[in-house]
């Protein structure tokens, strides 16, 4: 979404993405939201909430009409995409205007799970991530109004790999012969 402020495509952004392989191979994966949701549901879950993926509000980043079940992901790529440009533009200005920016979040609360494109501040955390980062911010009692920011890559096949290494480490310990 940090490109889109550069005054670059939505349709653009993606297929640069796809190309550096950040993105699943039909980016309609991502575009979604139900990666992130599949995300937020193992976070909440961590966090004590008893909840399943029909309790996550996701925001999906185009309409049905451009769904997997209608369009190929070559038409999506080549024609598709480009239907999403003006819409996307307009809610870069919008939010640009208001002093934000556009960021795809992921809310976990006390009330349930929300995911979608959110406008947030310039200045904050989400508001200054760019390129492929992932940024989790924590409030919590003791981080009430300046929450604890944990930022990092968040795609790319390093990070993947990285992420994969560490869960066979953590299946190993799991499954380590006892005496």
């Amino acid at each position: 979404m940090s490109e889109l402020e550069d005054g670059n495509f939505f349709s653009e952004v993606v297929k640069t993405a796809k190309a550096l392989g950040y993105t699943e191979p039909d980016p309609r994966d991502d575009l979604s939201g139900m990666d992130v949701a599949r995300k937020a549901l193992i976070l909440a879950r961590l966090l004590g909430q008893q909840i399943s993926m029909e309790n996550i509000n996701v925001e999906s980043l185009y309409p049905s009409e451009l769904g997997p079940e209608v369009m190929s992901t070559t038409d999506f790529l080549e024609s598709g995409l480009a239907k999403l440009d003006e819409t996307i533009e307009e809610k870069v200005k919008a939010a640009s205007l208001r002093g934000n920016v556009l960021r795809y979040v992921c809310v976990i609360g006390n009330t349930g799970c929300q995911v979608g494109l959110q406008e947030v501040p310039k200045d904050s955390a989400l508001g200054r991530l760019r390129g492929s980062d992932n940024v989790v911010e924590i409030y919590s009692r003791c981080y009430e109004s300046s929450p604890l920011v944990i930022q990092g890559a968040g795609a790319g096949n390093d990070t993947t790999a990285a992420g994969v290494l560490a869960d066979i480490i953590d299946l190993q310990d799991l499954f380590q012969a006892r005496p």
